[in-house]
């Protein structure tokens, strides 16, 4: 979904996002690795300034089906976004562009760029999706998971050692 930078309105644009929405579901898909199985939330798109800066907030949350990284199992991957982004014009030679400099404040860290006067919202909804997954997906419920864990490395233990025949093996008596 393609958003026209000068044809947002002063006050804004909300634009809700859902199951519903292909263009979300798409990105979101691409994001968490796999269709979500529940994809809530808002994106609100503004102009800052008349240099072709906007603002964008996305405050959504999605869960898909994953696999744990420590299990095994399958397990849900959930995340919730709420990021504050800001854009650029990427082009210097657009109306957009005056010449001047963009001052940034510590807030306006998160920079993208859009190119022909227009943002892709998949591109922010997937971008958004992806810096706020963790480092590592695992079950919810850790106790059992770490059940499943110790058992994958005793059987993972008892097939790598080499001295694993020889733990039974007693000396008949009566031999030195």
């Amino acid at each position: 979904m393609k958003i026209v930078v000068e044809g947002i309105p002063s006050a804004g644009r909300e634009i809700e996002v859902g199951l519903g929405d292909p263009w979300a579901v798409e990105a979101a898909a691409v994001a968490l690795d796999g269709p979500p199985s529940a994809l809530q939330g808002r994106i609100e798109v503004r102009r800052a300034t008349t240099k072709g800066v906007v603002l964008v907030d996305v405050n959504v949350t999605a869960s898909a089906t994953a696999t744990c990284d420590r299990c095994g199992e399958a397990c849900a991957r959930t995340t919730s976004a709420d990021s504050h982004l800001l854009y650029g014009p990427e082009e210097k030679g657009s109306e957009a562009y005056d010449g001047g400099e963009v001052e940034l404040e510590a807030d306006d860290l998160d920079l993208g760029w859009y190119r022909e006067g227009e943002i892709i919202l998949d591109d922010v909804l997937r971008e958004a999706l992806t810096l706020a997954l963790p480092s590592r997906t695992t079950c919810a419920d850790t106790q059992e998971c770490d059940k499943r864990t110790d058992a994958l490395l005793d059987a993972a233990r008892g097939s790598s050692d080499p001295f694993a025949a020889l733990r039974g093996w007693k000396p008949r008596t009566g031999e030195g």
